[in-house]
């Protein structure tokens, strides 16, 4: 039979304890609403937020929000803060991450569409990267 416990947890519960799997629209305009955005980046960080709500997939937003947080949703409480910080690089490097510090930190791209790719990239294969 099923463990008696779950029949204590509510759907929301539920959600929480196991996760939705992604991130939808709704969640990054949560995720936005709680972010502080270094000056220095703020051309990046919009098409940031334009990727993230046009370009990705909920299961893609998720890997972004792991790669960046450690978590792959954005859990029944969202996120209480996070920052996108300038990286060191150009158009070739990755963007890296604190996860520690909800923190994203994004080279000064050219572009839209460089941006897209290497964030795609670093999500993608942030299993196989050293997090600090």
């Amino acid at each position: 039979g099923a463990c008696p416990l779950l029949c204590l947890l509510g759907v929301e519960d539920l959600i929480e304890l196991w996760g939705r799997g992604g991130v939808s629209r709704q969640d990054v305009a949560r995720w936005r609403a709680v972010t502080q955005v270094s000056p220095a980046v703020e051309k990046q960080a919009e098409w940031l937020w334009q990727v993230l709500e046009a370009d990705f997939d909920d299961e893609l937003r998720g890997k972004v929000l792991q790669f960046a947080t450690g978590s792959s949703s954005m859990g029944r409480d969202g996120l209480q803060g996070f920052s996108v910080e300038p990286a060191d690089g150009s158009d070739e490097r990755l963007p890296s991450a604190m996860t520690c510090g909800q923190m994203l930190q994004l080279p000064r791209y050219s572009c839209r569409a460089v941006l897209a790719a290497r964030l795609r990239t670093a999500a993608e294969d942030c299993g196989t990267f050293q997090m600090t």
